[in-house]
């Protein structure tokens, strides 16, 4: 079901499919709630799946240029207050994951099982802070040009020709995004903090999800980052960043064991 809800005075937009326990999915950068559509088939099957476009993606309005991770967490927990969730498990996919630390020091009494899918508690490095600069450039001067070199990126060289067709899809959507809402994005991850003292701490399920082929984040690293967040590690290798379109079939098997 598509629905609508209100968060100052912008209209943002989420999908709520099945019964059951309630597991909230977050996309990453340059996504919408599309990602999860394979997922969402079968995890509804068990599950009351409730996700997202966050504000500037898919068919949520923008907020303003200053939006940060915590305010991503505001929306989303307002969503979550209206429909009454007591508790849920929440997966971030990458860029979704940042937030998702954001809105677990909002409520991390309702948060049973936060994953981190593709995605890391580090903030960005010096030089990734630059590539952000560079980029947001890049948004501002040639969007179009921006997309079609940003995207293909997110997939090692040896998955983008099985997932073409998922590429030029992503690339004609975000051809629909305003820049204000890319560039958004893109400050927040490059402002956000370092939550791995944090992510530390927490006492609820903890896991990481990683691809052995990640052309964005190491997997040994993460491997190391998990162990020292007390947190659990699942390597899927036949995957790189993206492997909800790269071997759709075992990231739904990943999910449906841990949701067990």
């Amino acid at each position: 079901m598509e629905l609508f809800f209100q968060f100052r005075e912008k209209v943002l937009h989420y999908k709520k499919e099945g019964t059951g326990e309630v597991l909230v999915l977050i996309h990453g950068f340059l996504e919408n709630l599309s990602m999860w559509d394979e997922m969402a088939v079968e995890l509804s099957k068990t599950h009351q799946v409730i996700r997202v476009d966050l504000p500037g993606f898919g068919n949520s309005d923008c907020l303003d240029d200053s939006l940060s991770m915590s305010l991503y967490a505001e929306c989303v927990n307002q969503l979550i207050l209206e429909l009454n969730i007591e508790n849920f498990t929440l997966i971030g996919h990458s860029m979704g994951g940042y937030f998702g630390l954001e809105l677990l020091k909002i409520c991390p009494e309702k948060i049973n099982h936060f994953i981190l899918f593709h995605s890391t508690a580090k903030a960005d490095s010096e030089e990734k802070k630059n590539d952000r600069t560079r980029a947001i450039k890049m948004v501002k001067d040639k969007q179009n040009v921006y997309l079609k070199t940003a995207i293909p990126f997110l997939f090692p060289e040896q998955f983008q020709s099985s997932c073409s067709g998922y590429i030029q899809k992503m690339i004609e959507e975000s051809k629909n995004l305003h820049s204000s809402g890319i560039i958004a994005a893109l400050k927040a991850m490059q402002n956000r903090e370092d939550n791995q003292g944090f992510l530390k701490s927490q006492t609820s399920r903890k896991t990481y999800i990683a691809g052995t082929f990640d052309p964005l984040l190491n997997v040994a690293a993460l491997r190391e980052e998990a162990l020292n967040n007390e947190a659990n590690f699942i390597e899927i290798e036949n995957a790189g960043h993206m492997s909800h379109f790269e071997c759709s079939s075992e990231t739904i098997n990943t999910f449906l064991k841990l949701l067990l």
